[in-house]
């Protein structure tokens, strides 16, 4: 029975002296039963001989327990393993709620960086391993597994012509000579194109004054480089026009460039604010609070405190709702609602809060909602930014650009109402004009200066300041000329087609609207002659690899043989030849059964 309790409690100490014991009973027991038998049968032989096997095996199990004696009194109690075991729980239940606390404020860290923005970057300068969140891969289009935890993975995507700027940037921060890493580059995304980045970031440095860590965001500014270029081109576009008009516009020049001016230094101080923001939530340059379902704060840090002006235990006694303006806040518990319901993940708006002081102040609000682990709602997130002097820039850009618009169709009006005077001028003119050719002369440049105002009239009714629609212009252009030579109705028939919304700009809309001026006025001065009817023909496209084509034709007698307009001496043709080099265009002629001339040029 020992042996079999040995080897099912294989965890039992000192299992041998129980197989010892075991084996000392059996021989004691088979001592007693000689004893018996040799009372019958006299075998003291094989008595003696299990007497002296019992003897062993008791004089080896009193040696053996000797060492044993020591080693059995240091075994703890019942009662100390009891104790010992009550220790061990405590230390698992403490070790079980440190892992809650970690597990939550590891839970509020990831929130934090889902409702911030901004991609999060952890550098570790040693081992060069660098953590990036999953916001910093989706803004470059990737998710978690494809991008490694190497700082190769970034330096071998920043645009090669940003490269060393970026490079000295970091080392000028890690020399101290720069207090903060601030940086905008291009990085390359997984669909091969380029985003434009704006890359912050704070080195932590040992007592030895070397490099051990560094901290920082990437903040995707790919919309507003864009709406900048677009600006610029756009104000551009403006300058260069207003120049080519009149010089009249100098001091609307002077003042465009000082509102440009003015508009780089608002840019450039917000810039200068956006590098002193922090994106962890201890350093955030936005105000980043946990808000309880019913609207209160629950956790707040400072800079948000500083945009409503209330310290933190202030704004913790109110909810968002006493704040929010009255005419913001059924849009804010609209959203609310709806995240609430599961409708929407996250949200953004821009509202007003009332500060302590009274005053109102714009902010941009992103939102999104925390759940326990059974999927209850728990609280919101809550991501705040002051967007007031962003407000303010925008409107006063709105009320300068609105400006510069009307003065812009003044002009237009001016010059149009100029070329109608100089056109009533030659008409006056011409009463005096005894020969027909010097009369027909004068009659010609007065369409041709129409055919400029009626640009510029164009150019005051659009409502694209920079270009017009030229298929409409040009059936108002020929409906003129067909006016002015006294056309028949019925004798000649105009044939018009455009595409859609051709759009010119004055570079391109005052010598291709002279070309056709020319080429409709000499199919209606030779192309039928006595009176015969035919049919004009127009046609204004615009191909796929950005060429535009503009197609006169007509059915009457066509070009006499051996035709070459580049040596006739007609002002119309010379002029015709000049304003399609202008244009870069290229002139084919065909003369047969009537007569079809085709410029085509770029747009440009």
């Amino acid at each position: 029975m020992l042996v079999y309790f040995v080897r099912k409690r294989k965890d039992v100490p000192f299992y041998w002296i129980f197989l010892m014991f075991g084996a000392f009973i059996i021989a004691c027991g088979t001592t007693h039963v000689m004893d018996v038998w040799t009372l019958w049968y006299p075998t003291y032989w094989l008595s003696g001989f299990v007497k002296a096997i019992t003897a062993f095996i008791s004089v080896t199990t009193a040696i053996q327990l000797l060492p044993l004696i020591p080693q059995a009194l240091a075994l703890p109690s019942h009662a100390q393993l009891e104790a010992a075991n009550a220790q061990l729980a405590t230390e698992i239940a403490e070790r079980k709620r440190t892992e809650e606390i970690l597990r939550e404020s590891e839970e509020r860290w990831q929130l934090a960086l889902r409702g911030n923005n901004d991609g999060i970057w952890d550098w570790n300068i040693k081992t060069n391993q660098v953590f990036f969140s999953s916001r910093w891969k989706e803004i470059l289009g990737y998710a978690d597994d494809e991008i490694k935890n190497h700082l190769q993975e970034i330096w071998t995507r920043i645009h090669p012509d940003d490269l060393d700027s970026v490079v000295k940037a970091v080392q000028d921060h890690f020399a101290k000579i720069t207090s903060f890493y601030a940086k905008e580059f291009r990085v390359l995304c997984k669909d091969g194109t380029y985003k434009w980045i704006l890359d912050r970031g704070q080195a932590l440095w040992d007592e030895t004054g070397n490099v051990v860590r560094m901290v920082g965001s990437h903040t995707d500014i790919t919309e507003r480089k864009q709406a900048e270029e677009t600006l610029s081109q756009i104000l551009m576009q403006l300058e260069s026009k207003v120049e080519e008009r009149t010089a009249e516009l100098k001091k609307i020049n002077e003042s465009l460039e000082a509102e440009i001016s003015k508009r780089k230094q608002i840019e450039k101080a917000l810039r200068d604010s956006e590098e002193r923001f922090r994106t962890a939530f201890h350093q955030a340059a936005v105000g980043i609070a946990h808000v309880g379902l019913d609207g209160r704060w629950l956790l707040v840090n400072q800079r948000l405190c500083d945009i409503v002006g209330y310290t933190a235990e202030e704004l913790e006694l109110r909810t968002f709702q006493e704040i929010t303006h009255p005419d913001d806040l059924s849009e804010s518990l609209k959203y609310v609602d709806q995240i609430l319901l599961g409708k929407i993940q996250t949200y953004t708006i821009e509202k007003r809060y009332f500060r302590k002081d009274a005053s109102v102040v714009w902010i941009n609000l992103t939102v999104s909602l925390t759940h326990h682990n059974s999927g209850e709602p728990k609280y919101f997130i809550a991501v705040i930014e002051d967007i007031s002097d962003r407000k303010q820039s925008q409107a006063q850009i709105q009320a300068s650009l609105l400006e510069k618009e009307v003065l812009l169709k003044e002009i237009y009006h001016r010059v149009k109402n100029n070329l109608q005077v100089i056109s009533s001028l030659l008409n006056l003119q011409s009463e005096y004009i005894q020969d027909k050719q010097d009369m027909a002369i004068f009659q010609q440049s007065q369409q041709r200066i129409a055919s400029m105002a009626l640009i510029h009239e164009k150019m005051y009714q659009s409502p694209d300041l920079a270009r017009i629609d030229f298929g409409e212009y040009i059936q108002d252009l020929v409906a003129s000329l067909f006016s002015s030579y006294e056309v028949n109705e019925g004798a000649i028939s105009l044939k018009f087609h455009a595409d859609d919304r051709v759009l010119l700009g004055l570079d391109l809309a005052i010598p291709c609207g002279l070309i056709i001026h020319e080429l409709v006025s000499n199919s209606l001065k030779y192309g039928f002659p006595n009176g015969g009817e035919g049919e004009i023909c127009i046609v204004i496209t615009e191909n796929v690899d950005q060429q535009f084509t503009i197609t006169v034709s007509d059915n009457g007698v066509g070009l006499p043989p051996n035709f070459n307009f580049k040596n006739t001496a007609s002002l119309g043709w010379q002029l015709v030849d000049a304003l399609t080099q202008q244009i870069s265009g290229k002139i084919n002629i065909k003369s047969h059964d009537g007569l079809e001339f085709q410029i085509t040029f770029p747009l440009i």
